[in-house]
Parts: C-alpha cells; structure tokens; sequence
C-alpha cells in the first residue's frame, strides 16, 4: 500500500466517523425536510465516495470487505442527481452500509473505540 493511499484511507475513516455521529438518530423525515442536516450529513457520504473512486487499484483486493462498488456509486448519485437525491437510498447507506464500513476501517486503522 502506498503513503498516499494509507492517507486515503485514514482520510474516509474520518469521514466515516463523522457520518456516524452526525447521522445518529436520524429518521427519514428528518433528512427529507431539514436542507442544512442534508448538507451536513452528505458532504462526508460523498468524500467517502470520493476517496473510493481515487483510491490505488490494489486497496479493494487487499480490503475486499468495504462495497467499494457500492461507495463509488453513491458519490456519483448524490453528485450527479442535481437535487433528486432519494433519501431512502441515503438511510440504506446511513444504516448498512456505513456500519460495515465503519467497522472494516477500524480493523485497517487499529482504533478499538466505537465511534
């Protein structure tokens, strides 16, 4: 693994963790109605994606565990939407797929504390 794509992904585990807090509690309706949650909440989602498009082609064989497919499409949907963005597809991330992540990067990084 390369010095900058050990930065990468140190880099979407921050990100990641702040989704995580940020997304706590939410509710579907909340995300729908509330623009600055949206925003505050989807910056993170979409530099998670981001970072997954950018990352070396090595990191998903030797991480096969983290939905690198799944990361990279979702950045293009919140990006590329132009504001039809369906959040229930943001609450499948938020719930599933951030978790998983989450948890995968927490083995890569060593961190024993649940964010």
């Amino acid at each position: 693994m390369t010095v900058q794509d050990n930065e990468r992904l140190k880099k979407m585990y921050t990100f990641a963790k702040d989704a995580s807090s940020i997304a706590e509690g939410v509710t579907l309706e909340r995300l729908t109605a509330d623009k600055a949650y949206q925003y505050s909440l989807l910056y993170p989602l979409g530099q998670i994606g981001e970072i997954a498009i950018n990352i070396g082609s090595d990191i998903p064989k030797l991480f096969p565990n983290i939905e690198w497919p799944d990361w990279r499409g979702f950045r293009n949907r919140l990006f590329h939407d132009y504001g039809t963005i369906d959040f229930s597809i943001v609450m499948e991330m938020i719930t599933e797929a951030l978790p998983l992540l989450l948890i995968e990067l927490q083995k890569i990084h060593g961190d024993t504390q649940v964010p």
